[in-house]
């Protein structure tokens, strides 16, 4: 069986507060593969990790850095900057960056590529428009199409139009993915499943033959099943 890829999603968020310094340092303890995060704007045009797009019901995109991290820091935790993360894991752990916000996409990615080669990191979205980006801009970087149950309209045209190298659906769609999904494209994609949480869904992901890797808020279990698999 071909070793599947183990990804801390925003971390190791069970092990410190998600998208800081701390969790991605857990998740690298813990021997993830990879660690996903999440890129947006502070209003002063800094690249910020935090998934939501507000803070204490402030709008991050209103806010300077220096004030985002000030509230941050009131509440225990740090807001870091991209080029923290990449700081942090460049020759240590790969890397998914999901993009939230579309206009991120290319100084990202600029950021990026020069910290890490481009079979080191994905960069992955929500958002077609991300996907075109890097399509037409950064031909030789993997991609992946990120759904869940609210996001799967005329999925089927959209994969077939964008052609990422990977599809990243939610853990509820496994079944629909592998059934339904993958079998009926005409071209290869690889399936990395997130919200993979518990041992039975880590088992029934890893176990399932068109499964590249799982994200996980617990990656250090995940790795313990993967290696259950691998024998």
């Amino acid at each position: 069986m071909m070793k599947k890829l183990i990804g801390g999603h925003r971390g190791s968020p069970k092990k410190a507060k998600e998208n800081t310094i701390e969790s991605f340092s857990a998740a690298i303890s813990d021997g993830a593969d990879f660690i996903e995060f999440d890129v947006r704007y502070s209003k002063d045009g800094k690249l910020i990790i935090h998934h939501d797009p507000a803070l204490k019901g402030h709008i991050l995109r209103e806010m300077n850095y220096d004030e985002i991290t000030e509230l941050s820091e009131s509440l225990g935790y740090r807001v870091p900057l991209l080029e923290d993360v990449l700081e942090l894991c460049k020759g240590k752990i790969k890397l998914d960056i999901e993009i939230k916000e579309p206009e991120t996409t290319e100084k990202t990615v600029e950021k990026t590529i020069l910290s890490f080669k481009p079979d080191e990191f994905i960069t992955t979205s929500f958002h077609d428009s991300v996907l075109t980006k890097i399509n037409n801009n950064f031909k030789e970087l993997k991609k992946g199409l990120l759904f869940d149950d609210t996001t799967k309209n005329d999925l089927m045209s959209r994969i077939i139009d964008l052609k990422p190298d990977f599809v990243l659906p939610d853990f509820k769609n496994f079944d629909f993915t592998v059934k339904n999904l993958i079998p009926s494209l005409p071209f290869e994609t690889e399936a990395v499943y997130w919200n993979v949480n518990t041992v039975e869904e880590m088992r029934k992901t890893l176990g399932n033959k068109l499964t590249k890797g799982i994200i996980s808020d617990f990656p250090d279990i995940a790795v313990k099943e993967n290696h259950c698999f691998q024998g």
